[in-house]
């Protein structure tokens, strides 16, 4: 090889080599500094990074200390960080021209800020719309979680189908304490086109428990350069299903939705990968299976989505039904190779309709992909009512005190 050849190439190859760029960390001014000092202890390193990272990091660092507040009980912080999220997203992923505006040009930027996949964006929603309930503010509830399941319609720029099952149940659960039984009849009889062994609600459920396994579904970069996206199943986790203690027996508390496969599909179509802002999608029309569907129930997890049907979509302004095409996919979804992602979300979220009292206490313990439970995992919590009658508990294996996750 000439000289000349030879020091381009090593050139070529050591650009190749290089890793990915270091972003500068902003120094706080004393304002800054005495506001993240204010906060509880658990969040500091969070807010610290919230204002050190700036607007590039600004969403993500916010979700990552809402859903960490929500955990922890501090839920007005949850609520606060997790609107400014909303907010933020909204900006850009709104159904409106003004925001189809905004998308036109954010994705011409060579740097973008960070706004989330949009099952990322989606769990804003449902985390948000969890604190509604708590607070009996059902009409919020219900429009939180059907905003969720418009986020999850948009792959980027295309209009996708949606199969958000966890988003369908909540609205349809917000809708019966709404009072509006038809509202709530035509949001589970969607979900039954996803989840049809779904436990519905019965007249005497008047509370819901809530359980999270599992880590966060990664992104991580592939191919030559790292310049391919490709979605992978969290790790360093046993948990994959959950049980509660029901006078002196365990009942399994049902599998809703796993947020691997809310991220590594598109409308139920499974990601191969994603290269230079392009989806490509597996042979297969549809993803099938979940390694969850062996546990807990033998339930229809594993292919849940083989079935198509619309969405329910809704803004915060006005609540209205829409129709998403089913099979209005498109190879040419401009989502961005970017590996940062929401570390905190968990693998899956069970849920299961109860009849309860106020305070009742509840202990949850976790299981192995084997149905076993795992040594030291558990979480004890009780039902909050939110005084016009209905109530919610939630439990996680990665809340500090279950002796999971941090």
């Amino acid at each position: 090889m000439k000289p000349v050849l030879a020091t381009l190439v090593a050139g070529t190859l050591a650009g190749c080599a290089t890793g990915p760029k270091v972003y500068d960390r902003a120094t706080l001014a004393p304002a800054e500094q005495s506001l993240v000092d204010s906060k509880p202890a658990p969040l500091r390193a969070d807010f610290q990074n919230l204002f050190e990272e700036g607007q590039r990091n600004k969403v993500l660092n916010l979700m990552e200390i809402g859903v960490k507040a929500y955990r922890a009980g501090y839920r007005q912080e949850a609520k606060n960080t997790l609107t400014q999220a909303r907010l933020e997203i909204e900006n850009v992923y709104a159904d409106n021209d003004a925001a189809r505006k905004a998308r036109s040009i954010w994705y011409e930027e060579a740097e973008k800020d960070f706004k989330g996949e949009p099952y990322e964006r989606s769990m804003v929603y449902l985390y948000l719309g969890l604190i509604y309930l708590e607070e009996g503010d059902y009409g919020n509830a219900r429009a939180s979680f059907l905003a969720g399941l418009l986020q999850d319609a948009f792959a980027e720029e295309e209009q996708n189908s949606t199969d958000f099952a966890l988003l369908l149940y909540l609205a349809g659960w917000s809708a019966m304490q709404m009072g509006s039984d038809q509202l709530a009849k035509e949001h589970f009889e969607e979900l039954k086109l996803y989840r049809p062994d779904a436990p519905i609600p019965e007249a005497d459920d008047n509370a819901l428990l809530i359980v999270e396994t599992g880590n966060s579904p990664r992104k991580l970069g592939d191919g030559v350069g790292h310049y391919q996206l490709v979605y992978r199943r969290g790790k360093n986790f046993q948990d994959v299903a959950a049980e509660f203690r029901n006078g002196e027996e365990w009942s399994p508390v049902y599998p809703m939705e796993d947020i691997f496969f809310q991220a590594s599909t598109r409308g139920g179509r499974a990601i191969d990968r994603i290269v230079e802002g392009q989806v490509k999608y597996k042979e297969n029309t549809r993803a099938v299976g979940s390694t969850l569907s062996n546990v807990s129930q033998n339930s229809a997890l594993a292919g849940f989505s083989a079935a198509a049907g619309g969405a329910a979509a809704v803004g915060f302004g006005a609540i209205s039904l829409i129709s998403v095409a089913a099979d209005g996919m498109s190879a040419s979804a401009n989502t961005r190779a970017d590996t940062r992602y929401w570390e905190g979300l968990p693998d899956t979220i069970h849920l299961m309709p109860v009849t309860a009292a106020d305070g009742d206490p509840v202990t949850v313990r976790f299981l192995d992909e084997y149905g076993q439970p795992v040594p030291g995992l558990s979480d004890n919590t009780e039902f909050k009512f939110d005084g016009r009658g209905a109530g919610l508990a939630f439990a996680t294996s990665r809340r500090p005190n279950s002796g999971g996750n941090p």
